[in-house]
């Protein structure tokens, strides 16, 4: 995956997804 395609991939996500995956990084 590169950086853009992870940039994209983020930009298309929800406020509420985002939001869960930060607090899944925090808890590992």
């Amino acid at each position: 995956m590169t950086t853009q395609e992870f940039i994209d991939a983020i930009k298309g996500m929800t406020v509420l997804e985002l939001n869960d995956l930060v607090k899944a990084c925090e808890e590992e």
